[in-house]
């Protein structure tokens, strides 16, 4: 009797386990499709793509990517925010863009092309922290995730487990969710557990761990990811280096450094690591403080910039473009075959269209930072620029 009771309270203690694993197997291989369920509707995130027509319009049908601010450049009506929206919603908004500004009626009509992909990390006090790829498309819970990698450690605070969720934008300042699941564990009620999305972050802290914890986290595209101890006078660079340097994917314009506020938020400080290691800006080389999180985003879960270079170029065309040190003028001339006889490489043109639809023109000197080294004075290109090289003697050059 008393080794069946022993066994018996080992099963019990594993029975929200189990549980967890059926949720799993039936919520990961449920796929939402266009719409989402009613319980869960589909809403559309950055990197999407967006097969979007307008029957008033056939020449406007087109697929379009959904920026990393959650908007699309739609046609002449300039960028429009439409992340966190259904398709319905989305193509109501846009019906009310073109009917403000351009036709008496316009019907649109939205289809999601290609969803989002991105890896869900879930790291700290778990039987096995790693990375879970993930798909727009399908359903991924919390409960699930941490399963996945081996559910909570005996150590594990798990009353205070954390959702980082970027924001269209960037932010993350109201995206900081704390689930209390333990509670879901010990009274096997999973109507809290939380729907992810690709790019979450999940962090599972051990007990008597407070934001106070004399270490930082490193997360993303970085060598050894994970906690790592915080000393004073930790820097960019350092961090950089204690982490074992950053993978070949490596978004580096795009670096995060999400700093803890007292009301369980998080400051976000932008990092350059292109301007720091290749143009020297220590301006980049910002103080860490214990308890940051060192965010190296990938650049496989971008909608890659689109740029179009034109005029005296050997390889003219629309060019999809890696962020990064290389994402700049001079460097993207010189990568499709630099100029022709023609060409005034002084006068380059970039005609760009900020996202409250004005537009502005910038001069590049690109023939003198190829001929000096000069990279330092090279200007970093954007989604929809347009780069024109001139040839000699035409636009008044």
């Amino acid at each position: 009797m008393k080794n069946g009771g022993f066994q018996l309270a080992a099963w019990v203690r594993r029975v929200p386990a189990l549980l967890a694993g059926c949720l799993a197997l039936v919520h990961g291989g449920w796929v939402l499709g266009q719409e989402g369920t009613d319980s869960f509707p589909r809403r559309i995130l950055s990197g999407d793509r967006l097969h979007i027509s307008v029957r008033e319009q056939p020449d406007m049908a087109k697929v379009y990517a959904v920026a990393g601010d959650g908007s699309i450049d739609f046609a002449f009506a300039g960028r429009v925010v439409i992340a966190e929206l259904t398709v319905d919603e989305a193509a109501r908004k846009l019906e009310e863009v073109l009917e403000e500004r351009f036709f008496k009626e316009a019907n649109v009509d939205i289809s999601i092309a290609n969803f989002v992909e991105g890896d869900v990390l879930v790291t700290g006090a778990v039987g096995s922290p790693g990375i879970i790829p993930f798909r727009g498309d399908s359903i991924l819970t919390l409960m699930e995730a941490v399963t996945r990698c081996g559910g909570l450690s005996g150590k594990a605070a798990g009353d205070r487990v954390r959702i980082l969720r970027w924001t269209p934008g960037g932010g993350m300042e109201r995206q900081s969710i704390e689930v209390n699941l333990q509670a879901m564990l010990d009274t096997m009620d999973f109507s809290r557990d939380q729907y992810l999305r690709p790019r979450d972050i999940i962090i599972v802290p051990f007990q008597g761990e407070d934001e106070g914890r004399n270490e930082f986290l490193a997360l993303g595209e970085v060598g050894s990811p994970g906690f790592h101890p915080y000393k004073p006078g930790l820097d960019v660079i350092k961090a950089v280096t204690m982490t074992g340097g950053v993978g070949e994917d490596a978004d580096w314009s795009g670096v995060r450094i999400l700093r803890p506020r007292p009301t369980g938020e998080y400051s976000i400080i932008p990092v350059d690591l292109g301007r720091l290691f290749s143009a020297a800006d220590m301006s980049m080389n910002i103080p860490l403080q214990q308890g940051d999180i060192f965010f190296v985003p990938s650049i496989r879960n971008l909608v890659r910039p689109q740029v179009y270079l034109l005029g005296e170029v050997n390889k003219p065309g629309a060019i999809s473009v890696n962020p990064g040190p290389n994402a700049t003028v001079a460097r993207l001339v010189l990568a499709h075959g630099g100029v022709t006889q023609f060409a005034n490489p002084g006068k380059v043109q970039i005609q760009r269209t900020a996202p409250d639809g004005s537009k502005k023109t910038l001069l590049v000197d690109v023939g003198r930072i190829l001929k000096e080294g000069t990279f330092e004075d090279d200007v970093p290109v954007q989604d929809a620029d347009v780069v024109i090289v001139p040839e000699k003697g035409l636009l008044g050059l």
